[in-house]
């Protein structure tokens, strides 16, 4: 259900984000040049309402049944279009969501059924006559049902609106947005439902709330405050970077992972949400068109003349009633980390967990894919695009719609929530599953990967150093001397997981049956992280088997062959909590230090790996 949900979603998402800019011009005419905009200009303010009236839903038809049909289908939808426009008095952007797309599959239908039936030399005047004859038909259909139906159900919505501003009721939306926001139907209640509202009322009164409804980065911006402030590990190390790219960059999926690593706090953005709604409502406060992406930014701009600190003060409002909201639940929850809702180097295919599977040859293409293709997953593909460039891999690395993915694409990134449909639309690609596009280990293990085929692995010698005992430290410690070995001679990976497994046993952390459970959970699907780390680690079902949570470091200069790579670094993990998530945090972190990984996988002092790994 909740699939069928995000695709109805993306659909409606889809016919308008390709058209924003036509709607920020629009909204920067209107805030200007209309009487009551920043410099009245009556000439240049006969640019609104045609604009309003034809070239936006023009516009919105077009690209839905280009969707369908292709150029076909967007000409036979322009025509029918039309028909919804002249058939109602008010702009009809939900009408040309509706007339758009059946057009477009009437011309497919058509296209089918006429395939291998048409004469030579008669094509061209069959396909430009049927366009035409059916682009009439579809037409007459929005002049005389869909123009009125649309036009009594916008009428309706608008009362119903009116009506819970009018009994201060329409703050109670905000139950309702931030969850379908965080299921990445942000776009779709935003542009599908709100700003057509929106857009009537602000044609009536010059500006209208629902524009403030979805797009406000307060609540946002709340959350991640919380995390920054009182979270541990990566969740917090990386809630700056997402500020910035919520805030003022208008991406509001960058929140989402912070949410649903702890679904509690989705009571936080709603209780925000609701008091900035219930701010504007009480101040009459709106914007004068659609604010796309929601940031700070873009819903300044769209603010009326004169109410620009008004719309400003609802996004603080927003931001503090979340973050007060949010504060004793991440402090209390002690989040260490960033965790995504399936496993780090989970790969999904066709919708169903599998191990990840081998490609066929190099990885060549890398596409980073979210709901809509043009934030989340754009600024996920900049990032890992930098990243990569020192190495000259040749790697081309882009970013798409989850439903929409390049043929061809050899690996495809997306977020848990998404990871059934990237199966789906590229049944022949790897989907690798993260939880956040700034800071995630499965980017990590992608980048040694491509490290690996790009850059020839010459592991520096050391002279084998005996295990010798070491004194044990406190109990307490998760990892100490006693469970760090370095300068260990290359063996097998089984081998490796079972010595992993024994000293785990050997420090008190598991039972001696512990090492199989792990031998078992490396056969189902592999531990390497990439960049020669890998942390193999036990069955659940052998969860009973564990002692207490500890972490032991096994040293294999010369490297450990787990499938095509090989792992410098083995640690065991004995995990009966999250206690040990902040060493794997300090593990992540040492990846993007190259001189301090060289030495982790070189050095013949354990102090070192101690002192850079431990708590």
């Amino acid at each position: 259900m909740k699939e069928r949900i995000q695709r109805f979603g993306k659909s409606l998402s889809s016919m308008v984000m390709p058209n924003i800019g036509a709607f920020i011009a629009w909204g920067f005419i209107t805030a200007l040049f209309i009487p009551t905009g920043w410099w009245p200009n009556a000439s240049l303010g006969q640019f609104v309402e045609p604009m309003l009236r034809y070239l936006l839903p023009l516009l919105i038809a077009m690209t839905a049944g280009r969707h369908v049909a292709g150029d076909r289908g967007g000409v036979i939808a322009a025509v029918a279009v039309m028909g919804v426009i002249l058939g109602s008095d008010i702009p009809m952007f939900i009408g040309a969501m509706a007339i758009g797309p059946f057009a477009g599959w009437v011309i497919r239908s058509f296209d089918r059924w006429a395939e291998g039936r048409i004469p030579a030399g008669f094509e061209m005047l069959v396909n430009n006559f049927s366009v035409g004859i059916l682009g009439i038909v579809c037409a007459l259909i929005g002049f005389y049902a869909v123009g009125p139906v649309i036009s009594a159900l916008t009428v309706f919505l608008s009362a119903g609106v009116s009506l819970m501003i009018e009994h201060g009721l329409l703050p109670l939306v905000a139950v309702f947005i931030e969850p379908a926001k965080v299921l990445f139907l942000n776009n779709a209640i935003n542009h599908g439902i709100f700003s057509p509202i929106g857009i009537e009322q602000a044609r009536q009164t010059g500006q209208s709330i629902m524009f403030l409804l979805e797009t406000n980065p307060g609540p946002g911006l709340g959350v991640l405050l919380a995390y920054w402030a009182f979270a541990r590990g990566a969740a917090r190390s990386s809630a700056p970077g997402a500020i910035v790219i919520q805030f003022f960059g208008g991406i509001h999926e960058i929140y989402f992972p912070y949410v649903l690593m702890r679904p509690a706090i989705i009571v936080a953005p709603i209780v925000g949400s609701a008091a900035a709604i219930l701010f504007y409502s009480l101040t009459g406060t709106g914007l004068t068109a659609v604010a796309s992406p929601g940031s700070i930014i873009a819903v300044a701009a769209m603010a009326p003349k004169g109410e620009t600190l008004l719309v400003l003060a609802g996004v603080v409002v927003a931001a503090a009633v979340s973050f007060f909201v949010a504060a004793p639940i991440v402090k209390r929850a002690h989040l260490e980390e960033v965790k995504p809702v399936q496993k780090p180097n989970g790969t999904v295919i066709g919708g169903t967990s599998r191990a990840p599977r081998a490609l066929e040859g190099p990885i060549r293409t890398v596409v980073f894919a979210c709901d809509a293709g043009m934030g989340s997953s754009a600024m996920g593909a900049t990032r890992f695009r930098k990243r990569i460039e020192p190495l000259g891999s040749g790697v081309r690395v882009t970013n798409s719609s989850v439903d929409t993915i390049p043929e061809g694409t050899d690996v495809v990134v997306c977020q848990s929530q998404l990871s059934q449909r990237a199966g789906k639309a590229a049944p022949a690609s790897e989907v690798i599953v993260i939880g956040n596009f700034l800071s995630d280990p499965a980017l990590d293990g992608l980048y040694g990967r491509i490290e690996g085929q790009t850059r020839a692995s010459e592991a520096p010698q050391s002279e084998e150093v005996p295990a010798a005992a070491i004194p044990a430290a406190p109990a307490s410690e998760m990892l100490t001397l006693q469970g760090i070995r370095t300068g260990l001679a290359p063996v097998g990976k089984e081998e490796a997981i079972r010595a992993a497994g024994a000293l785990l046993a050997a420090c008190g952390y598991v039972d001696g049956e512990y090492a199989e459970a792990m031998v078992a959970r490396e056969r189902v699907a592999t531990t390497y992280l990439g960049m020669g780390i890998a942390i193999p680690h036990g069955t659940a079902e052998a969860k009973s088997r564990i002692r207490r949570s500890g972490i032991v470091v096994m040293q294999y200069p010369e490297g450990v062959d787990f499938g095509e790579e090989r792992a410098q670094l083995v640690i065991g993990i004995a995990g009966a909590g999250d206690e040990h998530i902040e060493i794997l945090a300090r593990v992540t972190s040492a990846l993007e230090d190259e001189e301090v990984l060289r030495r982790l996988k070189t050095t013949d002092d354990p102090r070192y790996i101690l002192e850079k790994l431990a708590i």
